[in-house]
């Protein structure tokens, strides 16, 4: 197995090139020998089938018995997880990820799995068992589709009509009941079919190109609302009914409000990335925000530790505390609820919060090591300018009179270093793009390649 897809909290590479078939074999093998029962679920990348078989294959010759759910979205295998009992649930997934890539996503109901714990397990050495474990199938359709209409306000009235896009993912499977959880509306599905090639466009809604056809379905059919899931469900971005994007910083907002209402003074985990502004507008409604480094695993990590009510990040991953886990579908459903309480079009919810001059997230192009070198690069030379930053997540520079910051990262999940940047006005925003411009230009000269086009001009 090679070791260097070995992230942050999950594994994941391309298929036949860092990550094998026979990997899952090697997972099963190592995860078998910790836990005695296993929650196992996968996506619908076409390799995915192969990978759960040789994974199934180690886990039960480790003496692990095998609780198998089958084809279905993360959320799905974290509920079955739960309502198992089961140690440990892995998910064969590489979530937002091109079809090429595959890899493992691990979940307990005790704690979250850092990369040391991951090592931890995958480089032990492979010890003999005395049995092999059993095979157990669950059909967990019925459970969460009750969790999804459990999450249905019966206050909030009215009827809209709502756009979907499944990405091609397990979703499709669960959105086919979407008249029996959210009665009444009018739903029209997009890219609804189970196709692990994603024809359309990749699974990743972080990436406008992908939300064109949810765009146009919203504006030809004068929706109220569009919404697009990732390539295993967890995560979520929506369109209003203007078919404007709407910024994962205001839908934040607009859930941690919610959450206020109901918790006031609560604990709010935000991800490093998300806006300044969302910070002052938590805490001008009584919250207390506690920044965490980007990452579903490490973000869900610090939201048990604070015990907080809500946890999000700039890619589409919100935590509720009822829920325990990130959902696309459950973020949805509460999105859904606010819209029809507030009696307002989304677009004029958005109009009412605060107006953000922020970039879009920018990817410049790596490669897995090199990444971190450039990171590790470009700390050395603010520190020779004596520019100071933080190194909770990549590197983060705040200016001077919270005139707003740019950040620096190497990505999780992905062969690239992403950037963005804020400011408080738009001078301070023009001042700000120009500094992040030069260190993405030093990027390039430790050769990689960028793509600017998606900073606002």
């Amino acid at each position: 197995m090679d070791y260097s897809i070995i992230r942050k909290y999950d594994i994941r590479g391309i298929v036949g090139k860092d990550l094998h078939i026979s990997d899952g074999y090697e997972v099963g093998r190592k995860f078998g020998q910790v836990s005695g029962n296993i929650c196992i679920g996968y996506d619908s990348r076409i390799h995915s089938p192969e990978i759960e078989k040789a994974l199934i294959r180690g886990l039960t010759l480790s003496g692990a018995n095998v609780i198998r759910i089958g084809l279905c979205s993360s959320p799905m295998l974290y509920a079955a997880t739960k309502l198992t009992h089961a140690k440990i649930g892995i998910m064969v997934t590489a979530s937002h990820n091109s079809s090429e890539y595959n890899g493992f996503k691990f979940f307990s109901n005790t704690k979250v799995f850092s990369e040391q714990e991951i090592n931890k397990i995958i480089h032990s050495s492979i010890e003999s068992s005395i049995k092999t474990g059993a095979i157990i199938n669950v059909n967990i359709y019925d459970q969460y589709i009750k969790i999804l209409k459990n999450t249905v306000e019966s206050n909030a009235k009215g009827k809209i009509k709502i756009a979907w896009d499944c990405s091609n993912s397990p979703t499709s499977g669960i959105i086919r009941y979407i008249e029996d959880i959210l009665p009444g509306h009018t739903h029209i599905v997009i890219n609804n079919l189970i196709d692990g090639t994603f024809p359309l466009h990749n699974p990743d809604p972080t990436e406008e190109e992908n939300l064109t056809y949810l765009i146009n379905t919203v504006k030809e059919h004068g929706c109220d609302l569009g919404i697009a899931l990732d390539g295993d469900g967890d995560r979520i971005r929506l369109i209003d009914n203007k078919g404007t994007i709407v910024s994962n910083d205001h839908l934040f907002m607009i859930f941690t409000r919610e959450i206020l209402e109901k918790h006031p003074r609560s604990k709010i985990i935000a991800n490093i990335k998300i806006s300044m502004k969302a910070h002052d507008f938590i805490s001008q409604l009584g919250g207390q925000v506690i920044t965490c480094a980007t990452g579903h695993s490490l973000v869900k990590k610090k939201m048990i530790e604070e015990n907080a009510h809500f946890a999000g990040e700039l890619s589409g991953h919100f935590f509720f505390s009822d829920l325990g886990f990130d959902d696309g579908l459950y973020s949805a459903i509460k999105a859904i609820n606010i819209l029809l309480k507030a009696q307002q079009n989304l677009s004029d919810i958005v109009a009412n919060l605060p107006k953000l001059y922020i970039t879009n997230e920018v990817k410049i192009m790596s490669t897995e090591e090199k990444k971190f070198q450039i990171i590790e690069s470009i700390k050395k030379t603010l520190e020779k300018q004596n520019i100071a930053f933080s190194d909770l997540d990549g590197i983060k520079v705040i200016a001077s009179e919270n005139k707003g910051w740019w950040i620096l990262r190497a990505s999780n999940t992905q062969n690239c270093i992403t950037a963005r940047c804020e400011g408080n006005t738009l001078e301070d925003f023009t001042l700000i793009k120009k500094m992040l411009y030069h260190y993405i230009s030093q990027a390039e000269l430790l050769n990689c390649s960028s793509s600017k086009e998606n900073l606002p001009e």
